[in-house]
């Protein structure tokens, strides 16, 4: 294959990436609102639907890192790889990129408001239960 095949491959790739990034982005914020509005059935079916996303963004990975080291680009960062690359390769790259950064830093915000609402629904959970008297039953294996 060509660098030029190679290449195309790559950035395409990259936008793949943005595509499925921004696709659990979406499932980040319903994951969020579910949470915080007590869905268990609705989270369950939002963490099963994540799965095939999850899944194709691993293997994009896998194959952005192969095209990568093809390019001889091998464990070199974006800001990295822009130094080495084309005039015209920068042209491409720069806004895949940056869409990407985007994207990611996006999906990072929402997996932590995400993951502090989660919290707060086990605080309310533990809070519930230790209001709970034990059951005779297993008072006497409590230590």
């Amino acid at each position: 294959m060509s660098d030029s095949a190679v290449f195309n491959d790559f950035t395409e790739v990259l936008a793949s990436q943005a595509t499925v990034v921004n696709r659990l982005i979406k499932l980040e914020r319903d994951f969020t609102v579910s949470a915080s509005e007590d869905d268990p059935s609705k989270l369950e079916s939002l963490v099963k639907e994540a799965q095939p996303d999850l899944l194709n963004f691993r293997g994009l990975e896998k194959k952005r890192i192969k095209l990568a080291e093809q390019l001889g680009w091998k464990g070199l960062k974006f800001s990295q790889i822009l130094s080495k690359a084309s005039e015209d390769q920068k042209l491409v790259l720069n806004p895949l990129f940056e869409e990407l950064r985007i994207a990611l830093y996006s999906l990072k915000e929402a997996q932590e408001t995400a993951d502090r609402i989660m919290r707060v629904r086990l605080h309310d959970v533990e809070t519930v239960i230790s209001r709970q008297p034990v059951p005779k039953l297993f008072q006497d294996t409590l230590a």
